[in-house]
């Protein structure tokens, strides 16, 4: 098998792999889903998710975007030569999360707008926990994607997801939401040694790096190439969750588990993609030529394109079916919910092609999009908040719409690729397609 074949055989293969577990969980989601909406108070849920904003916010915004570099320079270089940089940087970045995180909760602990000074202690406490946990585990599970560990990668997102089910029926039983979120991260630290397996447990001979790229990473090259990444990373963030924070500002924590209800639905439409975009970059940092890497981009590309435009309908019929039937306390995500399938509906052309393009070595083009789409998302949200819940879902989709058809046109720009190509498939394609579902 030549080695071109040898790599979209892989590809697929993981690919299916990584969307079969996310797609089982994304079943157990909706089981976790149906729990929380069912038995759980929506204040309760409410609080949970203002835990799960805010330390995925530090860790977001502090964390310099690290993980994509590891990605990047573990399967080009190897981990032996990445290392030292690696342990390096991530203690960096430990540090800064730590001081950061701490000190903007403590002046927030006064503050009346995010309703922080209702909360005891503990509950700020496990936020900066929980972005230094996740930031751990996202450097642990970004060496096991670079070294093509998909399996351990899998297996570990799938135990999280059991064990927060677990969780999640306890909570129902009896309701606390301290035992939640020390609950959560007492799963992370979990899932980080089950990473640090897996980083260390090898079957088959480690990789080696070719000859020209066989030599220790510095890490100033690591902490340049994920600053170029960070900055569209934020604005991605940013313009996907501000509309929580401003329900949460404008409103209370209720009002915000109701919303976050609609913003979970319309997420499982990254499902498909997010798989093949975690799958693909390795793949693709490892090649040499563009034309390969243009090749499978466009494939893998098109294929979650017209899968999520099919499965967005299904998504919000059965929505619309279920909640107020079996969910009658969150009926008010209904509102909200056909504009946010819309937007990621669009950014779901983007995220392939954004990780393609950062394979290439150039992340930084990933930035024009997102500054694009937030500024979209600033203005439109001041002009449709007074609508309520509805307006800030508008905006958002407005702004995810405006970052997808960004995206799009920088990686036609950049990799001197027809639009149409994005959209039309070849016959060497459909082959490779058909030869994928015989096996």
């Amino acid at each position: 098998m030549s080695d071109a074949k040898k790599i979209r055989s892989d590809v697929v293969r993981d690919s299916i792999s990584t969307f079969g577990t996310n797609a089982v969980i994304s079943v157990l989601s909706l089981v976790q889903i149906f729990i929380q909406m069912r038995w759980i108070d929506p204040t309760v849920k409410g609080d949970n998710t203002s835990f799960t904003n805010w330390g995925s916010g530090f860790l977001t915004i502090l964390s310099l975007s690290i993980t994509s570099s590891v990605v990047y320079f573990v399967a080009r270089y190897t981990m032996k030569n990445t290392r030292a940089a690696l342990a390096k940087i991530t203690g960096g970045v430990f540090a800064l999360i730590l001081v950061v995180s701490t000190t903007v909760l403590i002046l927030l602990r006064n503050q009346s707008l995010f309703q922080f000074q209702k909360m005891p202690i503990n509950f700020l406490a496990a936020i900066v926990v929980n972005a230094l946990l996740c930031l751990v585990l996202n450097v642990f599970v970004g060496v096991l994607r670079g070294e093509n560990k998909f399996k351990s990668y899998n297996i570990i997102n799938l135990v999280q997801k059991i064990v927060m089910i677990v969780l999640v029926i306890y909570i129902a039983c009896r309701p606390s939401t301290t035992v939640w979120i020390w609950g959560t991260n007492a799963i992370a630290a979990i899932a980080i040694v089950m990473a640090d397996y897996g980083m260390r447990r090898w079957n088959g001979r480690k990789p080696q790096p070719a000859p020209e790229d066989d030599h220790p990473v510095e890490a100033g090259n690591m902490v340049a190439y994920s600053l170029k990444s960070h900055v569209s990373n934020v604005l991605t963030y940013i313009n996907t969750y501000l509309g929580s924070y401003i329900v949460q500002g404008l409103y209370d924590n209720t009002k915000l588990g109701v919303y976050g209800v609609a913003l979970t639905a319309g997420q499982q439409l990254c499902i498909l993609p997010n798989a093949v975009s975690q799958v693909i970059m390795s793949r693709l940092a490892a090649m040499n030529t563009d034309s390969d890497r243009r090749r499978l981009t466009l494939t893998f590309s098109k294929t979650v394109t017209y899968l999520t435009v099919v499965s967005a309908p299904i998504l919000y019929w059965a929505c619309r079916l279920l909640i107020p039937w079996i969910f009658p306390k969150y009926a008010g995500s209904l509102g909200p919910l056909p504009y946010l399938i819309c937007g990621y509906v669009f950014i779901s052309f983007a995220t392939v092609l954004n990780n393609s393009i950062a394979a290439y070595g150039r992340p930084e083009l990933n930035i024009i999009p997102t500054v694009l789409g937030v500024a979209t998302n600033c203005v439109s949200v001041f002009l449709l908040a007074p609508l309520g819940m509805n307006g800030i879902a508008i905006a958002t989709a407005l702004s995810l719409a405006v970052q997808g058809i960004t995206s799009i046109v920088i990686f036609c720009v950049y990799s001197h690729t027809p639009v149409y190509r994005l959209f039309v498939f070849t016959k060497e394609e459909f082959a490779m397609l058909k030869g994928v579902f015989k096996k």
